[in-house]
C-alpha cells in the first residue's frame, strides 16, 4: 500500500513539473524598443518562472525579461524581429539568459484564453428576464468570438428544482443580451466567459435578482353562516410560486358589483372607499403566521383587523360578496392575486341570478357586434392595404426605376481646409466656435482604451448635460504632439462632424474640452449596435424584424443629410449603425468618429469601381447600403463568407458575382439590394429612391443560412 502511495505521489510531482515546464515554453529572443512595452510587472524578478507565474496572473500569453530582472507582461512579441543579444545571465537563475538592455527573453506563460469582461450590470425587463450588459476583456488575446452567459438559481420560491439558463452570444464587440424564462422571485448567480479561438476566460460573477410575480389565485371563501350583519367564511391558504407570500386582505364587494383586479390593483379601507363612492374595500388585513386564527373569519364584527375595520354589514352591504387577497411584497415591489368572490348564498339569490342572467344577456349582444364590426374592418383593411402595395410595387420597380436622377460629383471628405491654402490662422479656434466647449469637470472619461485612432486613443465616458449623465465615445488627441499633416487631417475629420450638425439619426458631435495638453472630441455613444443586436438574435434574443425596413429607410435619411452636406459616409456596415432604446437608428463612423469602429477589414462592402483607385463617392456609398441590408435580412451573417482573402472578394465581385438572394427576402426587396450593385455607379438608385423602402412588404424570417465568420470581418 505504501509503495503504491509513493508511486502515485512520485506521478502527480512529474505532471505537475511538465506542466509547469510547458506552461513557461521559450518563444526565443526578440528586439525590444521603448514603445509598446508597458510597466514592468516585476521590478525585480528573480527567475523567469517567477515572471512567468505574475504574467499569467494577469491573464497575459507570454512574459518577456529584460536586463537580467525587468519583466514585462505582453500579449505579442516579434515586432521589431529576432536578436542574439539575449546575453545577460537571470539575477537569480544565472543558467538562463533574461534579455539585454535592447532584447528580450519571451516565454510563454500557457494563457490562452481572454481575461474576464468587465463592469458586469444586471437590470430586470419584466418578471422573468434580466437584461446583462458587461464591457470586453482589458486582456483579449487575440479577436474575441462569443461570451458565454450562464444563470443559475441560488435562492428561490419556487418548489421545483430549476435548471441553469445559459446563452452564447456571438461577436467580440457584443456587450449586452437578455437571459428569458427566468424564475421571478429568484436570486441568480449569473457568469459570464470570453472565448477567443484559442480558449475561454476565467468566469466574472455578479448576483441579480429577477422581480417577483403575483402569487397563485387564491380558492374563493366558502360561505358557511349569516345573519343581519355578519357573513362567516372559512379560508384557504394561498401559494406562490413567484415570491414570498406577505399579508392575506379580506375583501369585501356589494353584491352585482364587478370590483377592478390585477397584481397591481389596490383596494381602500372601509372610511376612505365610503368618502370616494366605492363599492368595494377590505375589511381586514393579517400575516400568512397568523393565519391558522382567521381560517375561520367572520365579516362584520366591528373589529380592527391589522389596521383594517371590519365594519358591521348594513344598507346595501347585507347581501354582500366575500374574497381573498394574498399580497407578495420585496422592498418596493408588491405583487397582489384576488379570488374569485363569493355570493351569501342564503338570500337574495334569485335577485342576484336574475342580474346575472341579465348581465349576460346583454354581453353576449354586444360581443356579438363587435365582432361583426372587427371582420368588416379586418377586410377593409386587407382588402386597401392590397391595392397600397399593387401601386407601390408597380412605382417603385417599372414607374420608378432606382436610377440615379443627374450625374454625381466625386466629393471627398476635404471639409474645412483646402490641401492648397497654407496654415495661416489657427483653424482649431475657427472650429471651436461651433461647437460647446465641455467644462472639464463637467466630463468623465474611462481608463479602459476602447480603440487605438490616428489622432490618438478612443475612450467611453460621461458627460453632465442638462442635469443628466450622458455616455459618450472620447477621442483624446495631444494636440500639440501632432505632426502639421496629421493635424490639418483631424480638423478636416472634426469638420466633417461639425458640418453634420445635429440629426436625429446621426450620432453627433457633443462638444470639445481642452486642456493646456490635450484636445477631447466627445460624440454620442449610442447604447447598442446592430450589428450586436442582429447577432443576438441568433441567440433568442427579441429583435423586431417588423421594423427592419423602417430601420433601413432611416438610414438612408441619415445618409441623404450628409450626402446634402457633401459628406461622404465610407464605413457604412452593421457595425457603424447605432440604435437607440426605443430602436432609432443613429449612424457613427462619419468624420472623426470612424475611429472609435472596430479594425474592420471593409472589403465585402466596397464598389466594385472602388478595388482600384479607392475611389470616395456617393454611389460608393449606395453599393455598401446594399450590402448592409442583406446584412440585417441574415441576421448579422458574414458578407461572402465562402471566401477567405479580400483579393477573392475582389476577383469575385469584379466577375459580376453577388449576394445571394435570402430565403426570406422578397423579390421586390433583392430587386432593390441588386440596384444597388449595379456595375454603373449611375444606374444605381438614390437616396431618396431608398427612403421609401418602408412602402414595401416584408416576410418573417423563419431561417438564418449565413453563417457569422468575425476574422473574416475584423483586423
Amino acid at each position: 500500500m505504501v509503495g503504491k502511495m509513493t508511486t502515485i505521489i512520485t506521478f502527480l510531482l512529474f505532471f505537475c513539473g511538465v506542466c509547469f515546464v510547458c506552461a513557461q515554453k521559450y518563444e526565443g529572443c526578440f528586439r525590444s524598443s521603448d514603445h509598446g512595452l508597458p510597466s514592468p510587472a516585476l521590478a525585480y524578478a528573480s527567475t523567469p518562472a517567477e515572471c512567468t507565474k505574475r504574467c499569467r496572473s494577469y491573464y497575459y500569453m507570454f512574459a518577456a525579461l529584460m536586463n537580467g530582472q525587468l519583466c514585462y507582461c505582453i500579449s505579442r512579441f516579434g515586432q521589431d524581429g529576432p536578436s542574439n543579444s539575449c546575453t545577460v545571465p537571470c539575477a537569480s537563475d544565472p543558467d538562463n539568459y533574461c534579455g539585454s538592455y535592447e532584447a528580450m527573453s519571451v516565454y510563454a506563460t500557457g494563457q490562452q484564453g481572454p481575461s474576464p469582461p468587465r463592469r458586469i450590470e444586471v437590470t430586470r425587463d419584466g418578471i422573468d428576464a434580466l437584461i446583462i450588459t458587461w464591457q470586453p476583456p482589458d486582456i483579449p488575446n487575440g479577436n474575441v468570438t462569443f461570451y458565454t452567459v450562464r444563470a443559475v438559481s441560488v435562492e428561490t420560491h419556487s418548489s421545483n428544482i430549476l435548471p441553469p439558463v445559459e446563452s452564447q452570444i456571438q461577436g467580440g464587440s457584443s456587450n449586452m443580451t437578455t437571459l428569458r424564462g427566468l424564475q421571478p422571485g429568484t436570486k441568480y448567480n449569473i457568469s459570464i466567459t470570453a472565448s477567443n479561438m484559442l480558449g475561454a476566460s476565467d468566469p466574472a460573477y455578479v448576483v441579480g435578482w429577477t422581480s417577483i410575480g403575483p402569487p397563485d389565485k387564491p380558492a374563493m371563501p366558502e360561505v358557511v353562516e349569516c345573519d343581519d350583519s355578519t357573513i362567516t367564511v372559512v379560508l384557504t391558504e394561498g401559494h406562490s410560486e413567484y415570491g414570498p407570500i406577505s399579508a392575506y386582505q379580506v375583501v369585501v364587494a356589494q353584491t352585482g358589483t364587478i370590483p377592478p383586479i390585477g397584481p397591481h390593483v389596490e383596494y381602500l379601507n372601509y372610511n376612505d372607499a365610503s368618502q370616494q363612492g366605492l363599492n368595494y374595500y377590505v375589511t381586514a388585513q393579517f400575516d400568512p403566521s397568523n393565519f391558522y386564527k382567521y381560517k375561520r373569519f367572520t365579516v362584520g364584527d366591528g373589529r380592527m383587523i391589522g389596521g383594517y375595520y371590519n365594519a358591521p354589514l348594513k344598507d346595501h352591504f347585507v347581501s354582500a360578496q366575500v374574497g381573498l387577497a394574498i399580497i407578495s411584497r420585496v422592498q418596493t415591489e408588491i405583487q397582489r392575486s384576488y379570488s374569485d368572490l363569493a355570493n351569501n348564498a342564503f338570500s337574495h339569490e334569485t335577485t342576484v341570478t336574475n342580474q346575472m342572467d341579465s348581465t349576460a344577456l346583454v354581453l353576449c349582444i354586444a360581443i356579438t357586434l363587435l365582432s361583426i364590426l372587427l371582420a368588416v374592418s379586418i377586410l377593409v383593411y386587407f382588402v386597401l392595404r392590397r391595392r397600397h402595395e399593387r401601386f407601390h410595387m408597380r412605382k417603385l420597380p417599372e414607374q420608378q426605376e432606382l436610377t440615379l436622377q443627374g450625374p454625381v460629383y466625386e466629393v471627398d471628405n476635404m471639409g474645412y481646409i483646402p490641401e492648397d491654402i497654407p496654415e495661416r490662422v489657427n483653424h482649431y479656434q475657427e472650429l471651436k466656435k461651433k461647437v460647446w466647449s465641455i467644462p472639464r469637470n463637467a466630463l468623465s472619461i474611462d481608463n479602459h482604451i476602447l480603440r487605438r485612432g490616428r489622432f490618438g486613443s478612443v475612450h467611453t465616458g460621461t458627460v453632465l448635460k442638462d442635469d443628466g449623465l450622458c455616455t459618450v465615445t472620447v477621442h483624446t488627441i495631444a494636440d500639440g504632439a501632432l505632426k502639421g499633416s496629421d493635424k490639418r487631417h483631424m480638423l478636416r475629420e472634426l469638420d466633417v462632424c461639425i458640418r453634420a450638425s445635429s440629426m436625429k439619426y446621426l450620432a453627433g458631435l457633443v462638444g470639445t474640452c481642452e486642456t493646456s495638453d490635450t484636445l477631447y472630441v466627445v460624440l454620442e455613444l449610442p447604447p447598442q449596435i446592430l450589428k450586436n443586436r442582429l447577432l443576438g438574435a441568433r441567440s433568442g434574443d427579441a429583435f423586431p424584424v417588423d421594423r427592419v425596413l423602417s430601420i433601413s429607410s432611416l438610414i438612408a435619411v441619415a445618409l441623404q443629410y450628409l450626402a446634402t452636406h457633401k459628406i461622404i459616409h465610407n464605413r457604412l456596415c452593421a457595425r457603424s449603425v447605432g440604435l437607440t432604446s426605443d430602436w432609432t437608428p443613429k449612424l457613427t463612423g462619419h468624420g472623426i468618429s470612424k475611429y472609435a469602429l472596430e479594425d474592420m477589414k471593409y472589403a465585402r462592402w466596397t464598389a466594385v469601381e472602388c478595388f482600384d483607385n479607392q475611389k470616395k463617392h456617393q454611389p460608393g456609398v449606395i453599393w455598401a447600403f446594399g450590402v448592409l441590408l442583406w446584412e440585417i435580412f441574415s441576421m448579422g451573417g458574414t458578407p461572402y463568407s465562402n471566401l477567405t482573402l479580400d483579393s477573392e472578394v475582389e476577383n469575385a465581385v469584379t466577375q459580376g458575382i453577388r449576394l445571394p438572394q435570402l430565403l426570406d427576402v422578397t423579390d421586390p426587396i433583392y430587386e432593390v439590394m441588386l440596384s444597388c450593385w449595379r456595375n454603373d455607379p449611375e444606374d444605381r438608385p438614390t437616396f431618396d429612391e431608398l427612403t421609401r423602402l418602408d412602402t414595401l412588404s416584408i416576410c418573417p424570417i423563419t431561417a438564418i443560412t449565413e453563417p457569422y465568420i468575425p476574422e473574416l470581418e475584423l483586423n
